[in-house]
């Protein structure tokens, strides 16, 4: 039996029209699917839309918005839209990890402990990452203390020399470790600064 070209085409009309349902039915299940939750970060890094969150280190939903928020101060603003089935705790805390070496950055939710859950649009309470300007300028204190401290302890050192002669060994091996310590902390400083690559490695 051979079909007219009518049929064939309402056949194919059909078919389309059952494809768009079926479509639509999954993304708006998709949708449904979902609810938001908001958390600030006052440096937000590399982090894009539609970055991965993750609760306890499994993907739990994605990053809907980013966006700049002024008052009171200069902040970002991040909406999270969770999976239906993720639950948060009110004590969790939200942070910006990177995914893998030199990977791209997500947000991270710490399991927390507290016995209720956020309800939707709730906010998560955040910990801004370390910026790679503010660990150079720890690092170059931490050195600079260290050098004074030497300093310091040399000086003692040869002010009672041969009130404690007998301790003298003891002073002596304090110092090198000290200078040891200082050097150690400079040429990590120095090397970050050089390669400032390597800080990027983060385990998930």
């Amino acid at each position: 039996m051979r079909l007219s070209n009518e049929i064939k085409t309402g056949i194919v009309i059909l078919a389309a029209v059952a494809v768009g349902v079926i479509f639509f039915a999954r993304t708006a299940s998709f949708q449904t699917g979902t609810y938001p939750l908001k958390t600030y970060f006052r440096y937000a890094g590399d982090l894009k839309e539609d970055a991965v969150v993750k609760l306890s280190g499994i993907e739990a939903g994605r990053v809907k918005s980013i966006k700049f928020m002024y008052d009171p101060d200069t902040r970002v603003e991040c909406l999270l839209l969770l999976n239906r089935g993720v639950r948060v705790r009110k004590d969790s805390i939200a942070y910006i990890g990177t995914a893998g070496f030199v990977g791209d950055a997500y947000v991270g939710i710490t399991p927390g402990g507290s016995p209720d859950f956020l309800e939707p649009r709730d906010t998560v309470a955040s910990e801004d990452p370390i910026q790679m300007r503010e660990l150079m300028k720890k690092a170059d204190k931490i050195a600079d203390g260290l050098d004074s401290t030497l300093q310091e302890i040399r000086s003692l050192a040869s002010n009672v020399n041969g009130v404690v002669t007998d301790n003298r060994q003891g002073i002596d091996n304090i110092v090198a470790n000290m200078e040891s310590t200082a050097q150690n902390f400079k040429e990590f400083s120095e090397d970050v600064k050089s390669h400032p690559w390597k800080l990027l490695f983060k385990g998930e």
